[in-house]
């Protein structure tokens, strides 16, 4: 076998397989292309870092932290025939092409499986970004030395073994010494997320607010306010004071000009998932693993995990908008020969990948989520080959004595790329005011307002320009090089990590702090080392001079041995007995197979023995494709109870009809019913 591709899931293989070998036979774990090429998958992950001896929660915490250099790694149990067939087909091969996701974490996922199976042959690295059969051959032209990429796959090992360590050594000191019966979790990125949350909830529950008075006039349907400077704030005897001694109104001032505003920035994922959550309610795991959809399955857009908003390059553009000359937008950017905003090709800008942009390939067959996704990454992009929206800016001042008043108006009256969102153009009307048409004064109070809840838009936002919370220039400079604290892959991530632990909940799209996450922030001072966004932040930075090679891993680990030493340090000095709270769950029943409680979960009714093995769970979505979307509680209830539940479900062609169901205990899956079935 000449060359072997090792891509990162099955489904992935084939469209490698499709494309650049033009079709394929199907064999037990990888296929073999019409050209000879063979292509193999890790089914997602085939190896795990091993477990660590000396970090279990039997360890007394004094003789903690434990540190390694080279953490031992281990075959999933569950995934070992696979990593025979690839290590077996790696051996085979002459030349080996990386084929997983064109990233830190899906380089390391090959070189885990590579490192175990001692294979020793040559490696080349294919890197796509659009999945569709035209771009993955183009990037099967570029085909790159695997050499190329060790300081990537140095980086992804060093970032796994250093998130493992310092979680697990302080998450088990933490608990410990605590006294806490349940487990404290703490971690490099999750931790000072739920810092961010808790004070931003201390901040509006200690808020006062602080009433204030100005002085303001109508004039038709604008209203003229008295300007003051940004810290000052009058009382109402003060504003009242002032009202009463205005009687001359002169120097009135009209200023007119019109505002370009181009299109708004390409997506990066953090952007768009910003951007669902603020118009859709959509979380950012929901964005993300449709967007993954779009991508993988569709191949209708670009790379999803890119933190890019730029494209290194429009050579390929005409070419991809005329595959969609079919749309109206389209057409129009062809035959006005509209060329893409010039700040948004950058190829500086462009890191791994360019921002997220449709495909040649033309989408069909569609869901709702994702054809209202898919048309909201289309739209923007074909908005950034539109021109600017005119708008017509008018200010007018006038003076009376001392004091200064302002109103303004800002209309658009050339859509330019707006269009294609539907925004409407207004005639100017403030122009046309004069001191005549300005009414009595009055007096109009204010009060300051407190910060608003976080969202999972203005969370991410708050993660990714985390440069804000600190003091330091230098330590500002840092973030906003590494673009804030987690990766746009991993973001939504943590997020729901934190929901998962009861730290943090969502409520009508607002996220919320715990209980138990407000003690876990209270259990240490302030300035605790893992609070704040800055540790992150130099950790980022050691990666990317790994991934450069500017340092190498031993300077690395010798930085990362310090962080690890000053967190141990500072809990062990500090940690606060926490209060035992404990959220006592609803038991939905007891499982059929071995007895214990089944509890809920986000997506799942599942057995609490699952550490012992038993694997006996209840899927909300176990009906979904039989035409009903969830399966409820009450119904869990009476499946694990061994009844007969009946159901409405969907045909092929959408008829509904009633069925009864059972939950087999022995192959763990909802079926048919007897009494239907026959």
């Amino acid at each position: 076998m000449k060359e072997l591709f090792v891509c990162e899931k099955p489904g992935q293989a084939r469209d490698f397989a499709e494309a650049i070998s033009g079709g394929y036979q199907q064999k037990k774990g990888y296929v073999v292309g019409d050209d000879g090429k063979v292509y193999t998958s890790a089914v997602g992950h085939l190896v795990e870092l091993d477990d660590i001896e000396q970090l279990n929660w039997d360890v007394n915490p004094a003789r903690l932290p434990y540190f390694e250099k080279e953490l031992p790694l281990k075959v999933i149990p569950d995934t070992k025939d696979q990593f025979k067939i690839v290590t077996d087909l790696m051996r085979e091969a002459e030349t080996i092409i990386i084929a997983t996701d064109a990233g830190r974490e899906g380089e390391h996922i090959f070189r885990k499986i590579y490192k175990k199976g001692n294979i020793k042959k040559p490696l080349k690295r294919i890197w796509v970004s659009d999945y569709s059969k035209s771009g993955i051959n183009k990037a099967y032209q570029f085909l790159k030395d695997g050499s190329d990429y060790e300081g990537l796959a140095l980086a992804g090992q060093l970032r796994e073994e250093a998130d493992f360590l310092l979680g697990a050594n302080t998450t088990i000191v933490a608990t410990k010494l605590s006294g806490n019966k349940k487990l404290i979790s703490l971690g490099r990125v999750q931790t000072p997320t739920l810092a961010m949350i808790v004070n931003r909830d201390d901040q509006i529950e200690n808020f006062k607010k602080v009433e204030s008075y100005t002085v303001a006039a109508k004039a038709n349907d604008f209203e003229f306010e008295m300007k003051l400077d940004k810290d000052q704030f009058l009382s109402e005897v003060e504003a009242n004071s002032i009202k009463d001694s205005l009687s001359n109104r002169t120097n009135c001032v009209i200023d007119e000009k019109d505002e370009l505003e181009k299109p708004k920035h390409l997506f990066d994922l953090t952007l768009l998932q910003r951007y669902m959550n603020s118009k859709h309610k959509w979380t950012a795991k929901k964005t993300l693993d449709v967007l993954q959809s779009l991508y993988q399955t569709h191949k209708v857009v670009t790379y999803p995990r890119t933190s890019s908003k730029y494209v290194a390059s429009s050579e390929e553009f005409p070419k991809l908008l005329e595959s969609h000359r079919d749309d109206p937008m389209v057409a129009e950017v062809i035959e006005k020969n509209y060329e893409i905003e010039k700040s948004f090709v950058n190829p500086k800008e462009v890191t791994d990948h360019e921002a997220i942009i449709i495909t040649k390939q033309t989408p069909s067959s569609l869901n709702k989520d994702e054809s209202l996704l898919y048309n909201i990454v289309f739209t923007r992009f074909i908005a950034a080959f539109y021109p600017p929206a005119v708008y017509h800016k008018t200010n007018i001042t006038f003076d009376d004595g001392e004091q200064t008043f302002k109103t303004s108006e800002k209309v658009l009256v050339d859509p330019g790329w707006l269009k294609l969102y539907k925004e409407v153009t207004k005639d100017p009307k403030l122009k046309n005011v004069t001191l005549s048409d300005v009414g009595e004064y009055f007096l109009k109070k204010k009060e300051t307002k407190p910060p608003k809840r976080y969202t999972e838009a203005s969370l991410l936002g708050d993660m990714e320009n985390a440069a804000k919370f600190l003091e330091d220039q230098s330590d500002k400079k840092l973030m906003k090089r590494v673009e804030g604290i987690g990766t746009p892959a991993t973001r939504a991530s943590i997020i729901e990590k934190l929901v998962k632990r009861n730290y943090i909940e969502k409520k009508n799209n607002q996220i919320v702090s715990t209980t138990l996450g407000q003690e876990i922030i209270g259990m240490m001072p302030k300035d605790f080392t893992l609070y704040s966004v800055k540790l992150t932040a130099y950790f980022e930075t050691l990666l990317t001079a790994v991934e450069t090679g500017e340092i190498d891993g031993d300077t690395f680990y010798e930085e990362f041995q310090g962080f690890l030493l000053k967190a141990d340090k500072e809990i062990k000095g500090n940690v606060k007995q926490l209060k035992t709270y404990e959220v006592e769950k609803e038991v939905i029943a007891k499982c059929p197979n071995c007895g214990k409680p089944i509890y809920e979960n986000s997506k799942a009714y599942g057995c609490s023995g699952f550490k012992e093995g038993c694997k006996t769970t209840v899927w909300k979505n176990g009906l979904e494709k039989l035409g009903k979307k969830k399966v409820t509680k009450n119904e869990a209830k009476k499946l694990l109870e061994g009844k007969e539940v009946n159901v409405t479900l969907k045909s092929k062609k959408g008829n509904s009809y009633k069925a009864g169901v059972v939950f087999n205990k022995d192959k763990n899956w909802i079926e048919f019913a007897k009494s239907f079935a026959q």
